[in-house]
């Protein structure tokens, strides 16, 4: 049986993707119920921006939800077989699969590669201070994402940290994370 090797095509890597609604961003909203949508996408950001401004619609008027991507790409086949194991060991409602199988994939030992993502919540105006130092150790320029609460600063692999957490002591490191692509409130 010849398989498709899904990680190798160009333009096609495997992401984890997390539209949510969540409580902490909506306190002010009497009586909300947090919503989330995850799935499992070959899509590009681009592509997947009507979807969620689709699923902002659909909220309550002054909701703010969120729209994350993992970091890292997965790996189809270990998720295939992840997904195998799992479906054979419970029993589980078939209209949640999508979501099922956007869980099994974000598992760490499903991803395909190994990006660390600093959450920098700091002073924004000492972020490319931030960027030279980890630049300095990583020894390659970073990718910088705005977040809403500040930056993300994506490198493409691990490398010691310790001088550099000790020194920024707000900056979070999280080595397969989900990165907030865009947020947005119904007015």
């Amino acid at each position: 049986m010849m398989m498709t090797s899904w990680n190798n095509e160009r333009g096609k890597e495997l992401r984890v993707v997390l539209f949510t609604s969540r409580n902490k961003d909506n306190k002010e909203l009497p009586f909300f119920k947090e919503r989330t949508k995850a799935f499992l996408t070959t899509r590009t950001i681009e592509e997947l921006k009507d979807e969620f401004d689709l699923f902002v619609e659909k909220g309550r008027l002054k909701e703010t939800s969120r729209f994350y991507i993992s970091v890292n790409e997965r790996d189809n086949s270990k998720v295939q077989k992840a997904l195998m194991h799992y479906l054979l060991d419970n029993d589980i409602n078939m209209a949640s699969l999508p979501s099922k199988i956007a869980s099994v994939a974000s598992k760490k030992e499903n991803a395909l590669t190994n990006k660390w993502m600093f959450d920098y919540d700091d002073d924004k105006s000492k972020i490319d201070e931030f960027i030279a130092d980890v630049t300095e150790l990583y020894l390659d320029v970073p990718e910088k994402f705005e977040t809403p609460n500040g930056y993300a600063v994506v490198v493409k692999h691990g490398f010691d940290t310790r001088e550099l957490l000790k020194k920024w002591g707000k900056v979070e490191l999280k080595r397969d994370a989900m990165l907030c692509i865009d947020s947005a409130k119904l007015i």
